[in-house]
């Protein structure tokens, strides 16, 4: 199963800015991902709607359940 790793950030306005990182490592600890949050924060030019503020991080793990259409 691939997982993604999602992170909210808070934004401008009370917006939401979110990330997905494909195939995350998920035996990462939440000290890395927090850290990694805090640099994204910290760079503040990532794009047009820079994160401000930490919100959430969570690991997203799919099944991919190929669909016959032929």
């Amino acid at each position: 199963m691939a997982a993604n790793l999602k992170l909210v950030f808070g934004g401008a306005l009370g917006k939401k800015v979110s990330f997905n990182f494909p195939f995350a490592d998920t035996g990462a600890s939440a000290t890395q991902v927090k850290t990694l949050m805090q640099v994204m924060v910290a760079n503040g030019d990532i794009y047009s709607e820079a994160p401000q503020s930490l919100s959430k991080a969570e690991f997203v793990i799919n099944t991919v359940m190929p669909v016959d259409i032929g």
